[in-house]
């Protein structure tokens, strides 16, 4: 008789080689084989169970050990969400600091008054805004506006990033955005005297009404993120949360159904605010602002700057556009002082803008605008320039 071990149970068995007996007879033999195979089934019908029964038992210790571990790192604080102050970081300005965006501005300052006036607050029933929707075409200053409001009320910042619970399973996304959720509250009632600014990028992404063969994907991560906003702004009044998307939330701009968001999720945010295109003062102060040299150096005059800006918008430039372009003047000022101990920034950005594709890019319509257009916009800037 052989005993085999299979994870601490033991199964007997008969030999499966049958010994020779003189005393055997012919059919005796063939009982002897079959019951030597029905043995051999037997146990392996048997390992096949206790494996199973032990790969299941391995996996749910192995769930259950992630998450305790889980709550444990919660509970020392070891938080795996990245959570910023920018209160000494001298490359993140405060939204009084930015240029343009003077609706988000003065929503902020002036909620801020208020709040500091106890009695015109229950006067008035305001109460402190939870959540805050931007929207509006990209590079108008949307992360930057959510960052220098976190920089102005010396809150701390925490950016939710999609691609971070983004996940071919319908539930593994659900449950990242779940324990991202838990991460969050777990620091704002840690720290309850803390504003806390969430910010969502791109919720479109998550928000919009699916209606392809992803639907179901679109709908877990809906229920989800809603259910995880009504909860944060039940439990936590430190949090502020903001969600940013470059399309129009409620469709009204456009004739595709597909850029209207989820009517559930929409109604978690108590206000809306519209990015616009900046406008040529926008442009103007942003321009100034990085076309200073390390020294102190206007690299163009006031009036030139001013000329700037106004083509700047003809050609439907953003915040983005225009610091694109800075960065790429920079570089080529750069160079040319490196190489001739001289540069010429007037030849430099005429150069650049002619050769830069995103330039003249609507990005209302999603098009370029026409050729002939954007070459007489650029000329007409040249001339301009070469004037004293």
């Amino acid at each position: 008789m052989k005993v085999q071990k299979i994870d601490n149970s033991y199964i007997s068995f008969q030999n499966t080689k049958a010994e020779k007996s003189p005393h055997d007879k012919p059919d005796n033999k063939g009982k002897k084989n079959i019951t030597a195979i029905a043995a051999i089934g037997l146990a392996a019908a048997s390992t096949i169970y206790m494996l199973i029964r032990t790969d299941k038992t391995r996996i749910q210790k192995i769930l259950a050990d992630s998450k305790k571990g889980f709550k444990n790192r919660l509970d020392s604080g070891q938080l795996e969400i990245e959570i910023k102050n920018f209160k000494d970081n001298k490359n993140i300005k405060s939204i009084d600091e930015l240029s343009g965006l003077n609706n988000i501005k003065d929503f902020i300052n002036s909620y801020e008054i208020i709040l500091k006036n106890p009695e015109a607050k229950k006067e008035h029933n305001i109460h402190e805004f939870s959540s805050l929707l931007f929207w509006g075409v990209p590079g108008t200053g949307k992360t930057s506006a959510a960052m220098g409001i976190a920089k102005k009320l010396d809150a701390d910042y925490i950016q939710i990033d999609k691609e971070f619970f983004d996940s071919m399973f319908v539930s593994e996304g659900s449950r990242r955005l779940a324990e991202m959720i838990d991460q969050i509250e777990q620091h704002a009632k840690s720290h309850p005297d803390k504003r806390i600014i969430v910010f969502m990028d791109e919720i479109d992404g998550t928000i919009s009404i699916d209606r392809s063969n992803n639907s179901r994907h679109s709908e877990d991560l809906i229920n989800t993120l809603k259910r995880g906003l009504t909860y944060l702004q039940e439990e936590c009044n430190n949090i502020i949360f903001i969600g940013a998307t470059n399309k129009d939330p409620n469709g009204i701009k456009s004739d595709n159904i597909s850029v209207k968001l989820n009517p559930a999720i929409l109604s978690r945010f108590k206000y809306q605010i519209e990015f616009s295109l900046p406008d040529k003062e926008a442009l103007n102060d942003s321009w100034t602002r990085l076309m200073k040299t390390g020294s102190g150096k206007n690299k163009f005059s006031v009036k030139q700057n001013e000329v700037i800006a106004q083509k700047f918008e003809e050609l439907g430039m953003s915040f983005r556009d225009i610091t694109n372009i800075a960065d790429k003047l920079n570089r080529a000022d750069a160079v040319e002082f490196c190489r001739t101990g001289n540069y010429n920034s007037k030849k430099n950005l005429i150069q650049i803008l002619r050769n830069d594709e995103k330039i003249g890019y609507d990005s209302v319509k999603k098009s370029n605008i026409e050729e002939k257009k954007k070459v007489k916009i650029i000329e007409e800037l040249e001339n301009l320039l070469q004037k004293p």
